[in-house]
């Protein structure tokens, strides 16, 4: 098992994307920008991810890249609802949401690619944010980290974490 270091991560998202940008801030932290078009619509996303210190007390939470979508924004519903997501400190009006690509079958770890993992999972959420848009009904997994229960159930019943 081996922590990626933020020039591991780099590298690959290189391979496997050489479309998308990256800036890297620091020894530990980069972004990068791209697009992803998972059905009709094609999105701006950013990553934001930050390499963990070996002695930082953290949480998979809290490690886990920030995956935001520039444009379009992601817009709620008539009840001002948008599912799966977590607001920065739980308040909506605080800035955008990141994506919640909890998933209880395959925790994100800090030995994972972004691009084998965080970005696929991008994808995936926003072909179901394209179908709850539609609908009105969230179809894809619903659980955030730390909940019970059914991973299908509706993201209505499911509460907004706090990043």
């Amino acid at each position: 098992m081996t922590i990626l270091s933020i020039d591991n991560q780099i590298e690959r998202m290189r391979a496997v994307l050489p479309g998308w940008k990256v800036k890297q801030e620091d020894e530990r932290t980069a972004v990068w920008i791209g697009s992803l078009r998972p059905n009709k619509i094609s999105y701006r996303v950013r990553i934001f991810y930050r390499v963990p210190r070996l002695l930082d007390n953290t949480t998979v939470k809290q490690v886990q890249p920030r995956v935001f979508i520039d444009s379009p924004k992601l817009m709620p519903n008539a009840e001002g609802e948008l599912p799966h997501v977590y607001w920065p400190k739980g308040d909506p009006t605080a800035g955008d949401p990141c994506l919640c690509l909890f998933d209880p079958d395959h925790e994100w770890s800090i030995c994972d690619y972004l691009a084998d993992t965080t970005v696929p999972w991008s994808s995936t959420w926003l072909y179901w944010y394209e179908a709850w848009r539609v609908s009105n009904i969230w179809f894809g997994p619903a659980r955030h980290e730390g909940e019970e229960g059914d991973a299908g159930a509706s993201s209505a019943e499911a509460e907004i974490a706090k990043v």
